[in-house]
């Protein structure tokens, strides 16, 4: 059968195919007329230094550009699941008219159906049955050792079921391909494909299934692409650094608190991206640095790994990176007999400050608060407590409250930081660039000293212009993966749209060919394989 025979035989892949196209031409159009820009912005000092930096793919990037995209694009919000919530249900009733008339009857149609659903009541099972593994491994744990448990330990078992229960999904969907094209296997589904469904809580149960069951394959594939180290951008000085130069990013996560790179990951991700050393502040412990420290040295790294945690009040709605010290602290929520040291915000304060470590305040709350600002302290507060400054950056986000933490900051001598608060696979959008003293001192102490002046820069990184702007109360329903994507792809270079092109057309090949091999499966042999 030739492909002009299927566009001509069947009206949904004439329409596929017509969209296709126009997909086509549009990333054709980019490609050709492409100017990718990338702004750096001194915060700190207000000003523009995008002349003074560049941000550079390696080749190996461009082979995968479109799934890396994807991948920070999601990230780890999850509130894209409304849109699913929104549609899904929209297409089931478009598909329940469509059967109605008759345009969906066809029995190899009816067959194809059988074995998908039976895919996705699979991936319904093994998913499920991960989330009751890890509910109850994190309800045991909390317990036991309460809140400290479920903030110290959750998310190695979630990247470990997911991660199983992904690759049991792509076993089982091989194994499907190969018993569909395969002469002798079949799926045997005859029991479930005779069996008629008629009563409106069987139906409704079956629908509940499937939209659970696709909502778990979508999430499962979001947390599998934010965890995939994938080849990032290049911040490449457009002069070399003088010998006491240095960028530095102060805020980091990995696997051993929220975040989703392993602290091994997380080393060569900033190493290919040309930053020199870096604070790894997991939430309320050491343990990513520590780990991060002994790879460096084992492998003989070109990165100075910096100690730093973020501790975590989730109940005031405070978090603090603090650095220098070799000891974990929690919130009081996280009290644990048997756990590390745990106090409130001042008496942290206060201990960081007496054992020679130093204290920033993170992506902090800039609301009124008994004529002054800050929730739920003041600004003037956690100055008087001692800390010793802000973050004016927090993940490449730098408009609004910043700039009030900003001019609070210079008003009152304390050191304006930033840090990218990186927890996926994304592109580092946020470093300072710091001039030390006596460069042979690497220490925490020195670092912190030369911040003292301010005159260090605190640069964010836009990776595109914002063309496309929704409201927020929209994005909140999960549109915000359609602003982002729209504000991507409208700022690519040539080499980024021909890796999209080429991507495009694999796929497109694919489902042609699998489209072909189905229209050719004789029915009698669909039949023979259900059965």
């Amino acid at each position: 059968m030739s492909y002009k025979s299927l566009i001509g035989k069947n009206k949904f892949f004439s329409i596929f195919t017509l969209l296709f196209s126009f997909w086509l031409l549009f990333l054709i159009i980019l490609t050709l007329f492409s100017n990718r820009v990338v702004t750096f912005y001194d915060v700190l000092g207000q000003t523009d230094v995008s002349s003074e930096y560049s941000s550079f793919f390696p080749i190996a990037r461009y082979f995968f550009e479109p799934f890396a995209a994807i991948a920070f694009i999601v990230e780890y919000e999850f509130t894209w699941l409304f849109l699913f919530f929104i549609f899904y249900p929209i297409f089931r009733i478009g598909y329940f008219f469509l059967k109605k008339s008759g345009r969906l009857n066809s029995k190899k149609f009816s067959y194809l159906k059988w074995v998908i659903c039976d895919f996705i009541e699979f991936c319904f099972k093994i998913y499920s049955i991960a989330l009751v593994i890890i509910g109850l491994f994190v309800l045991i744990g909390y317990l036991v050792q309460g809140f400290f448990f479920v903030s110290r330990y959750f998310m190695i078992p979630v990247q470990i079921a997911i991660h199983l229960c992904y690759t049991l999904m792509i076993i089982k969907a091989c194994y499907i391909i190969l018993k569909l094209f395969h002469p002798k296997l079949r799926f045997n589904l005859s029991s479930k494909f005779e069996k008629r469904v008629n009563s409106i809580r069987a139906k409704l149960t079956k629908e509940i299934v499937y939209l659970i069951g696709i909502g778990f394959i979508l999430l499962g594939t979001n947390i599998v692409i934010i965890s995939i180290k994938f080849v990032p951008h290049q911040i490449i000085p457009e002069t070399i650094l003088d010998d006491d130069e240095f960028l530095i990013d102060f805020h980091v996560h990995t696997i051993y608190s929220d975040g989703w790179l392993t602290p091994e990951e997380r080393v060569m991700w900033y190493i290919e991206h040309g930053i020199d050393a870096a604070f790894f502040t997991d939430h309320d412990n050491l343990r990513g640095y520590f780990i991060a420290k002994e790879f460096v040295e084992n492998n003989n790294l070109n990165l100075k790994v910096l100690i730093g945690e973020e501790w975590t009040d989730h109940e005031n709605d405070i978090h603090m990176n603090y650095f220098g010290i070799a000891e974990e602290i929690v919130p009081l929520e996280s009290y644990t007999p048997s756990g590390p040291v745990a106090m409130n915000a001042s008496d942290l304060i206060s201990y960081v400050k007496s054992k020679g470590g130093f204290i920033t305040v993170n992506h902090y709350n800039y609301d009124p608060n008994n004529g002054s600002f800050g929730v739920p302290y003041t600004l003037e507060q956690l100055r008087d407590w001692g800390v010793d400054g802000f973050e004016i950056v927090n993940g490449g986000s730098y408009r609004n409250k910043y700039e009030d933490i900003r001019q609070f900051c210079l008003s009152n001598n304390l050191i304006c930081i930033g840090g990218s608060d990186i927890h996926t696979n994304e592109d580092l959008n946020t470093f300072i660039r710091i001039r030390l003293t006596d460069p042979s001192n690497f220490t925490v102490a020195n670092i912190f000293n030369n911040l003292k002046n301010n005159t260090h820069e605190v640069i964010a990184i836009e990776f595109y212009p914002k063309i496309v702007d929704f409201t927020g109360d929209i994005n909140d329903l999960g549109f915000y993966i359609v602003e982002e994507f729209l504000n991507y792809i409208l700022n690519i270079d040539a080499f980024q749209g021909l890796s999209w092109i080429i991507w495009s057309l694999i796929i497109f090949i694919i489902l042609v060919f699998s489209y072909r091999k189905l229209k050719k499966v004789d029915i009698e042999r669909f039949k023979f394989k259900i059965s």
